[in-house]
């Protein structure tokens, strides 16, 4: 196990409401570390040169919207198995001022979440909202996960076909039917209620990938409609663990993931 001395990244667009520092740095500080990992705020014009000063500055970053897509294409060469199906990339590892390895850990943290949730997916439909990173890391995650097929919806017709041709790759049917479970992977929704209620026709799951305040409107119509709502602290807490164990090279101790785990719950004690 490595412990970090280079600094740790986020990069995405809007960062002020992410956890993410509190989790990586409460486990960092159980290994005797530091406080290394930090937010860095990047518009869209400027996200290549940031791509490089990560590779010249950290030992790792991970990687959040508008930019994971992006991510995939910058380190393609580097791309794990997950990544390259996901085409998304949320977390890479470096070595020498260049990448070593690019990952997707958000597949693990929904099919962490889904089981921790005690929700089934096998055989039955998956409704994916959106189209971004987070979209497809749901749809690999639901063939993982044995679905039967996709229900897919996405305001643009060209990330919506994109996503379907991903869907079919992973065995998966595209459906116009009525799902068991409905990830929210949109980064925003004008009318949550309404969009879980085309989605899930009778009682189902709700899988808000947003957190904190953010999830509240999803949440109140989805237990108003007596469906089992998870919000996305728990897929953040286990794409996280899994983030940190590969910028350590190695298994995360027990230890420092309960630390991660106590500073998510105690940061949702405040929000």
């Amino acid at each position: 196990m490595i412990v970090p001395t280079r600094p740790l990244w986020l990069l995405g667009r809007d960062l002020s409401q992410s956890p993410s520092p509190l989790l990586h740095n409460a486990a960092l500080a159980a290994l005797g570390a530091p406080p290394l990992y930090a937010l860095h705020a990047v518009e869209p014009a400027d996200v290549e040169r940031a791509f490089d000063d990560a590779e010249h500055t950290c030992r790792g970053s991970n990687v959040t919207a508008p930019y994971k897509l992006r991510a995939a294409e910058r380190w393609r060469a580097v791309l794990d198995d997950t990544a390259r199906a996901v085409g998304a990339v949320n977390t890479v590892v470096f070595e020498r001022d260049r990448a070593v390895s690019a990952h997707n850990t958000d597949v693990r943290g929904l099919l962490t979440a889904w089981r921790r949730a005690s929700v089934d997916v096998t055989g039955r439909v998956v409704a994916v909202l959106g189209a971004g990173g987070a979209a497809r890391a749901a749809v690999v995650a639901a063939g993982e996960a044995k679905a039967r097929a996709v229900a897919l919806s996405a305001r643009r017709t060209d990330a919506a076909d994109a996503l379907a041709t991903l869907a079919r790759a992973r065995g998966l049917a595209v459906v116009d039917e009525p799902a068991q479970l409905v990830v929210l992977a949109a980064s925003a929704l004008e009318d949550p209620g309404a969009a879980i209620a085309r989605a899930l026709r009778g009682p189902g799951s709700v899988h808000e990938l947003r957190y904190g305040a953010a999830a509240r409107t999803s949440r109140d119509a989805a237990l108003k409609a007596g469906h089992v709502f998870l919000d996305g602290t728990s897929m953040l807490l286990a794409q996280a663990q899994a983030a940190l164990a590969l910028f350590l090279g190695g298994t995360l101790p027990d230890h420092a993931s309960a630390a991660m785990a106590a500073a998510v719950s105690a940061w949702l004690k405040r929000t």
